[in-house]
């Protein structure tokens, strides 16, 4: 099966720099994007059967880089796997699929390729007035352009019911919010359905959703100042009153009024 998808995607979405910037006359920028493509293979046993089927992948049947975005969903065989599936080779690149060599399944020779192989660019042009150009051009020789910039950190081995205090970055000047995205570890064994990290799993929906993982006294400081009153037992409660606020157009820079989100 092959699936093909379209994105629009706003600049300002990409660069908040580019929301701020105004009118400008001449502009000189380049734009680099990069995607997570790969190709994974899931190996299929009992295919011929609607209740013993499994699925497995080992981290080495998997190219993609960091996260993982397809999800591979298990269906029993007398729903959509047929009795003879041995495994599953899926993907996802840009304009056409390149050569693979997963259980001797070869991507390209299915010929897909994309309807739209290139990138399309879309701007406005706004004809202005000569003297209120000049009056504009004038007012606006220097241009302050404020944007947040995202700083992120992984932790990985903490152990289960542990102590975690960590120094995040010690560079960091004003910070307007902290996002705490606790994902389960790597599980090895015959119960360990996971077989790699989490967020790096193709049979779980992360990093769209994460686990049920409890924080306990939670606290976070800030220059040495801690920014929560007192230490949570973070609970669902505790979620919506930190990011309830987010993106809205309150008093508050950027809506986050205590600094701290989490998930």
């Amino acid at each position: 099966m092959v699936w093909y998808d379209y994105a629009v995607i706003k600049l300002n979405h990409l660069f908040e720099s580019i929301d701020h910037i105004g009118l400008t006359q001449k502009l000189d920028a380049s734009l680099r994007l990069w995607l997570n493509c790969g190709t994974v293979n899931v190996t299929v046993g009992n295919s011929g059967t609607a209740t013993n089927m499994t699925c497995n992948i080992t981290p080495a049947n998997n190219t993609f880089s960091n996260t993982y975005p397809l999800l591979v969903h298990y269906e029993p065989a007398n729903n959509i796997v047929p009795a003879t599936t041995t495994a599953i080779v899926a993907g996802v690149y840009v304009a056409r699929p390149p050569v693979t060599n997963f259980a001797s399944v070869n991507l390209a020779n299915a010929n897909a390729a994309h309807p739209l192989q290139n990138c399309r660019l879309y701007y406005s042009q706004i004809t202005m007035n000569p003297q209120h150009a000049i009056t504009y051009n004038n007012a606006n020789t220097n241009k302050k352009v404020i944007y947040r910039s995202f700083v992120t950190n992984n932790y990985p081995a903490v152990a289960a019911g542990g102590n975690f205090n960590q120094l995040i970055n010690s560079g960091i000047v004003h910070p307007t919010g902290v996002l705490i995205v606790p994902f389960l570890g790597a599980v090895t064994g015959t119960n360990g359905g996971l077989v790699d990290s989490q967020w790096k799993s193709r049979f779980d929906t992360c990093p769209c959703t994460t686990s049920a993982v409890s924080l306990c006294n939670l606290q976070v400081s800030v220059g040495g100042q801690n920014v929560l009153q007192s230490t949570l037992q973070y609970g669902y409660e505790h979620f919506l009153e930190q990011v309830n606020l987010a993106e809205q157009l309150t008093s508050s820079d950027f809506g986050i009024s205590t600094g701290l989100g989490c998930l």
